[in-house]
């Protein structure tokens, strides 16, 4: 910045000095107010002062975790430097503003904002290594977001190629980080040697740079992949050096994360109490700075020691809190903050499974069945990046009185704690040669009473107050459940439903398969099926998704397996209640497989029941309005071949032949249909036009690719595709009862997902507005996705009818050949005959996903 002799400007520029000091020292709340003041001293004809004001700016409120801040200020700065044909500038503020959406979540356009930057700096004349090397590093960040590895360490090794081959002593210190992050991306892959390389290269770099926090910012992750090599006492020592310096240095954030750190690695030798007073300590700390995020993951930690030491009461309440801090972040932000240890995120859903596995196991099925409601918005948050919360779900799981009495216990410890700790941390920051006989009495009596307080934690189990605590909850968890208020909102949604429809939530856990059903008339029943564990779901889930998709003829063999374990086991139930529809919640991988097509022996679950798809949106209003007069939007890709790339995938679709027809048999149906075909089907045609009409059907491809959402899309006739990101944040559809992509596939690779991107289209159409969405589980033969469609629409226009009902009719129709052949609804093959409908093949692929009734 100019030194500008005018007092403003010159005030100006010291704020700014300021602002870049407290930076380094990673004081970001002062780096703010300087920067923010700085902003103050400037007109508006000093536009690359304020360019580069907003730049840090937004800089520095994205490591808060303010995210909207930082792309305010982000997008202002970019404005100034385009103005100002700043190429660089510009090019730089991109690569800022690509952060803030890594940190979102929202990784395709991550990449799309790098890509951009990347582009900026190559066209021009001279660039640094730093600016070259820092993009591709930063694209290596979002893929190892995103799981993809080995884009991630191929875009860090350019990055440190380009580093190397500068030559200049500077550039040292981005050698250092290339290589942090190389270790971070093999200790992600669990190869441990490559990681432990990795970082041993990162520490001596930045031992030789006397990089103190750097090198103490390493040996975390290092103590870490030590461990994970069984190597725990060698990783204790690594940490605790680690710690010793990030004491030193006052930095409380990385301090949390060590003694986090140094708790897992306890957990791994079987030392409990050391384990648990190092987690203790992490806490206190996540708690003085009002760090949630972090502070969700410990008291999970918590939870899991406990569990581990056979204590599943105390590890219920601990992982209660942890599941309901993260629900209140999720209903609180309107964006997730970042995170320093980016694995935490994987791990969060782990504790939902742990706390429903727990409350089954003690036959606390209500609890339960919140929690399973809460893992489908965490599952969807897996596919879809962050996902915001509700009233419902920000409530979380209903915490009794003794458990509420045990965490006030709990809490006047960490209190003491954090009192303790701040004081100790005050003296260790002045030189200790320097220190007064006061001070150094103070300091002694501190540690007394940090060492009392360690066995105070220690004792905590064993206390008689906490005994006690235990075994009033136990009475609690049998006597108490009924009355929570949550089962009265579940229970009053299925009343206005009729008696008919109950919930099923399958969970498949690793050593057995857990049935939970609700309906109306009784608590929550569960049924464990001990003899099914994860990996015997796994191979029959691909064997009759196998059979399904390649229309074998022992399809209904392997579909009747699946019934045994899923059906059977509730049967008895379903035939009292007189059950005709059944809210389904599938778990994991039970997604890529329809209910309907389940076979009991003597027909399929279809010509039994209706079954919808529900998300945890749905739950909170399981009953609809009658349809409105229903307004179509038909639209079809029939001509024409499209061959792309997007991401690390390739695709190449052709038309529908049979598409055209579809669209053309839906305007005749519903008269006042707006129809649009090739390339008048188009984004810019369609989007407008979204919240005029209540039945969207987009007869086209949609992929839905395992873990990718950026690769997830939909293709519009004239050739444009919308991702996943694009239809999140930019699509409304508030006044759509049905979105229907008829020719959807979930486009699985050699192997199973977790279903998440199947959960993840429902749970992005109705948080879009959408009341529900129609698509399918495989690629469907597109004259039998024809036959369908006809069948479904035809019934939706009947009177009371619901979209769950018209879709069952239309299978029906298929199974018995009622439909006949002359209307188009036989697939014709090469000898002129056609083939029966009846494998469920055609009509089983088809599922509603949301409010379906």
């Amino acid at each position: 910045m100019a030194n500008n002799t005018e007092p403003p400007e010159f005030s100006g520029d010291l704020f700014y000095k300021i602002g870049r000091t407290h930076l380094k020292l990673r004081q970001f709340e002062q780096a703010t107010t300087a920067f923010e003041n700085g902003l103050k001293q400037f007109d508006a004809e000093h536009e690359n002062e304020l360019a580069i004001l907003h730049n840090m700016l937004g800089t520095t409120y994205r490591k808060l975790g303010a995210l909207d801040k930082a792309r305010a200020h982000l997008d202002q700065a970019l404005a100034l430097r385009r103005k100002l044909t700043d190429s660089l500038g510009e090019a730089r503020t991109l690569g800022n503003l690509g952060l803030t959406y890594l940190a979102q979540g929202r990784y395709a356009k991550a990449l799309d904002i790098y890509r951009q930057a990347q582009q900026r700096f190559s066209a021009l004349p001279e660039v640094s290594a730093h600016d070259k090397g820092t993009i591709l590093s930063n694209i290596s960040a979002v893929y190892a977001e995103m799981g993809r590895y080995d884009a991630a360490l191929a875009h860090q090794r350019q990055a440190l190629a380009i580093f190397e081959a500068a030559g200049d002593p500077g550039a040292q210190a981005d050698i250092a980080s290339a290589y942090h992050n190389i270790g971070y991306i093999y200790a992600e892959q669990k190869d441990n040697q490559a990681a432990i390389d990795a970082f041993q290269r990162a520490i001596d770099i930045r031992s030789r740079l006397n990089d103190r926090f750097g090198v103490a910012e390493t040996r975390n992750n290092l103590g870490l992949s030590l461990s994970e090599q069984n190597h725990h006492a060698q990783a204790l020592a690594v940490l605790t050096s680690a710690l010793e310096t990030l004491r030193q240095l006052g930095t409380l954030k990385p301090i949390g994360a060590t003694y986090d750190s140094i708790g897992s690695v306890y957990v791994r030798l079987g030392e409990f109490e050391p384990a648990f007073n190092a987690y203790l300590q992490a806490l206190a700390i996540w708690r003085e700075l009002g760090d949630r995020d972090n502070a969700r993951i410990t008291l999970g930690n918590i939870g899991a020691l406990f569990e581990r030491q056979g204590q599943q009461t105390l590890a219920i309440a601990f992982y209660k809190q942890s599941v309901n801090l993260s629900e209140r972040i999720r209903n609180d932000l309107k964006s997730l903050p970042e995170q320093d240890q980016k694995a935490y995120l994987a791990r969060v859903q782990g504790f939902y499974r742990s706390l429903a596995d727990l409350l089954l196991r003690q036959d606390r099925v209500i609890e339960a069945q919140q929690v399973l409601d809460l893992l489908k918005v965490q599952e969807a948050a897996d596919f879809l990046g962050p996902v915001r919360g509700n009233e419902t779900t920000g409530q979380g799981v209903a915490e009794l009185p003794a458990e509420q009495d045990i965490l006030k216990n709990y809490a006047v410890l960490e209190r003491q704690a954090i009192s303790t700790g701040q004081a100790l941390a005050a003296l260790d920051k002045l030189d200790r040669s320097q220190w007064s006989p006061e001070q150094q009495q103070q300091w002694q009596a501190l540690d007394r009473q940090q060492r009392s307080l360690q066995r105070a934690f220690a004792t905590f189990i064993e206390s008689r107050e906490i005994q006690v605590l235990i075994g009033n909850l136990s009475r609690e968890a049998r006597t108490a459940l009924p009355a929570l208020e949550q089962l009265r909102s579940l229970k009053d949604n299925l009343a206005r439903l009729g008696t008919q429809t109950v919930l099923l939530y399958p969970l498949v856990l690793d050593d057995r398969l857990e049935i939970v059903l609700v309906s109306t008339q009784s608590p929550p029943l569960h049924i464990p099926v001990p003899v099914v564990d994860r990996a015997t779901v796994n191979r029959a889930i691909v064997e009759l998704r196998t059979a399904l998709t390649r229309r074998q003829n022992d399809v209904e063999q392997r579909a009747q397996t699946l019934y045994r374990w899923l059906v059977q086991p509730i049967e008895h139930h379903l035939n009292q209640l007189g059950a005709k529809t059944i809210l389904y919640a599938p778990d994991g991988v039970l997604r890529y497989i329809p209910l309907a097509a389940l076979h009991d022996g003597r027909q399929w679950l279809a010509q039994r029941f209706n079954s919808v798809n529900i998300t945890a949106i749905s739950l909170t209003e399981l009953d609809t309005r009658p349809l409105r007069e229903p307004k179509l939007l038909a639209a079809a890709f029939a001509c024409g071949d499209y061959d792309f790339t997007l991401g690390d995938r390739h695709f190449d679709f052709s038309g529908l032949p049979f598409a055209g027809l579809e669209v053309n048999n839906l305007a005749a149906l519903y008269p006042g249909a707006l129809k649009l075909v090739d390339r008048n089907f188009s984004p810019a045609a369609v989007l407008p036009e979204l919240n005029r009409f209540n039945i969207i059907h987009f007869a086209t491809h949609a992929a839905l690719v395992s873990g990718k959402p950026d690769e997830s899309l939909i293709l519009f006739g004239n050739g444009e595709r919308v991702t996943v990101d694009q239809v999140k944040y930019e699509w409304s559809l508030d006044n759509v009862d049905l979105i229907a992509l008829s020719a959807c596939e979930t486009a699985l690779g050699a192997s199973l997902g977790k279903g998440e991107e199947i959960l993840g289209l429902g749970f992005l159409m109705e948080n879009a507005g959408a009341r529900a969405t129609l698509a399918s589980l495989w690629s469907v033969d597109d004259g039998g996705t024809q036959a369908l469609m006809n069948a479904f629409y035809r019934a939706l226009k009947q009177p009371g009818t619901t979209k769950g009902d018209a879709l069952r009719q239309a299978q029906l129709s298929m199974i018995t050949g009622a439909s006949g052949s002359d209307d188009g609804r036989g697939v014709q093959v090469s000898d002129g005959n056609r083939v029966s409908f009846s494998h469920p093949y055609y009509w089983a692929p088809f599922i509603l996903i949301g409010n379906g009734l």
